[in-house]
């Protein structure tokens, strides 16, 4: 699988999950994997696989799981686990492909009782999202693995928004698969976000 992955995606899966490794202690408990995708989705499987090999109980959920065995068929805004049930959620480069974006950000902080990790395309400059808005307009219909599906490139703010009284939020941002990456990270264009949630108290 990892095979079929461009080289410049490749390695920002294996980045991105070295950081979530650090993040979830080894011995864990349950691992929910919010929008783990169709087997023929390679970059989330990757993930997903590397999941799999480091944690012992590990979930997948998807609205549409195709052939991925052993997942859960659900939407992401209304996860069906009681609150607080699962000790960590991630999600990986997932709700940019979703317009109500703020109900799956809520439902995940709701059933978690640790840490929430979202990864998400993120921008500190004002003009680069009405940039990226207008390429992607003009990429529609065409077959690319950037923008397809994208509605969004996250501001920190509209992310961490969502911590309310019960979580902390921090943000570490990697490169993004896209030609000149480095270049585009450094002066705040597009990197992608990882936002830490961590529960502060419990209710």
């Amino acid at each position: 699988m990892v095979s079929f992955i461009p080289n410049i995606y490749l390695r920002y899966c294996m980045n991105k999950m070295d950081i979530v490794e650090h993040l979830i202690p080894k011995g864990s408990g349950r691992v929910l994997d919010v929008g783990c995708g169709d087997i023929d989705v390679a970059g989330h499987v990757y993930c997903h696989n590397r999941l799999k090999r480091k944690y012992k109980d590990v979930i997948g959920i998807d609205i549409n799981p195709g052939r991925r065995r052993n997942t859960i068929r659900a939407s992401a805004s209304n996860i069906p686990f009681a609150n607080q049930s699962i000790e960590y959620v991630v999600s990986f480069d997932v709700i940019e492909h979703i317009k109500d974006y703020s109900a799956v950000i809520k439902d995940m902080l709701r059933i978690a009782n640790r840490r929430v990790i979202i990864i998400v395309p993120t921008t500190k400059n004002r003009f680069i999202r009405p940039i990226l808005n207008f390429l992607r307009r003009m990429l529609r219909g065409v077959d690319n693995f950037i923008f397809q599906g994208h509605y969004y490139e996250f501001y920190p703010s509209e992310v961490c928004i969502f911590k309310g009284y019960r979580y902390s939020c921090k943000v570490i941002t990697i490169n993004y698969p896209i030609i000149g990456a480095s270049i585009f990270h450094r002066k705040g264009l597009i990197s992608a976000g990882i936002y830490i949630f961590d529960r502060l108290k419990k209710e």
